[in-house]
């Protein structure tokens, strides 16, 4: 996955920054996948899209992997 600025964090620190008003580059300050939670507040709108669709993929490249035979 490509770098990004995105912070991962622990589901408290996610909480206390969506409850609080923080300064942010675009309307979205945390992002969550599963159990996994990122602090988004400094990337714009095209580094979150670009951010979640590299954690899609990872993903996805994580449950193809699972699902391959061993040969």
């Amino acid at each position: 996955m490509r770098y990004h600025k995105a912070k991962a964090l622990s589901k408290p620190e996610a909480d206390r920054i969506i409850g609080k008003s923080t300064p942010a580059l675009s309307d979205v300050v945390v992002i969550s996948r599963g159990h996994r939670f990122y602090d988004v507040r400094m990337m714009t709108n095209a580094e979150i899209e670009a951010f979640v669709a590299d954690l899609a993929r990872a993903e996805d490249a994580d449950v193809l992997a699972a699902a391959a035979l061993p040969c």
